[in-house]
């Protein structure tokens, strides 16, 4: 009878540390995916945000019409992804910056709240 109750105790100890390790197991994969280094994509996607959050802050594009204002913003993104400087921080962006600050990034509502993401 003691014996039965031992292998019992045994299995449930058994049972709550496969458990723990699979708590932190997931624990540990969702740190690793929070940690790892936004893609190309998101890097594009993220400094366009940036660029069009500096560009609705000019305030000569408050008098246009909406689709004045698209075009303009469009013809102003176009120029600064063609300038050298673009492409430095979109590689620096894809090296250096992490998931994290990507979903920070693209939740900021000004441009200074977005660069303080990556601070």
């Amino acid at each position: 009878m003691m014996l039965r109750s031992r292998n019992r105790s045994r299995g449930r100890l058994t049972a709550i540390g496969a458990g723990a390790a699979g708590v932190l197991l997931l624990v540990g994969l969702v740190l690793l995916l929070r940690d790892r280094a936004a893609t190309r994509a998101q890097c594009t996607e993220m400094l366009d945000r940036y660029i069009d959050m500096t560009i609705d802050a000019d305030p000569e594009l408050a008098r246009l019409t909406p689709a004045q204002r698209e075009a303009a913003r469009e013809m102003k993104r176009a120029i600064r992804r063609g300038e050298k400087s673009f492409a430095q921080v979109q590689g620096k962006c894809e090296s250096e910056v992490r998931r994290h600050e990507y979903d920070c990034a693209m939740q900021a509502k000004t441009p200074n709240d977005w660069e303080a993401c990556l601070d």
